[in-house]
């Protein structure tokens, strides 16, 4: 497996809020996370950490591409509406393919 490329390690400037970014979030409502397995820009192993420190759910889009929204999958659209119009995640474990 080709392994991704994190597209801010070369960022000028460094960050301010600290690492990891994301704890202590109160009162979020349960968040959905998408991450490709072959995102050449963000890493998936991203994607698993940013929805297990936002205590949401990963929706795992197996695939070789940065972005798995708008790509016209009716797999990881279903999954993305749901969320969006009834807060509702999909099951521990979803995948879709692209």
């Amino acid at each position: 497996m080709k392994q991704a490329r994190d597209g801010c390690e070369r960022w000028p400037v460094k960050p301010t809020l600290g690492y990891p970014y994301a704890t202590g979030v109160r009162g979020l409502a349960g968040t959905l996370t998408v991450s490709v397995t072959g995102d050449p820009i963000t890493p998936y192993e991203g994607g698993i950490n940013l929805a297990k420190a936002l205590g949401g759910s990963l929706l795992t889009v197996e695939g070789e591409r940065h972005g798995a929204l708008l790509a016209g999958n009716a797999c990881v659209n279903e999954a993305v509406a749901a969320y969006l119009i009834a807060l509702r995640s999909p099951k521990e474990g979803a995948r879709c393919k692209l």
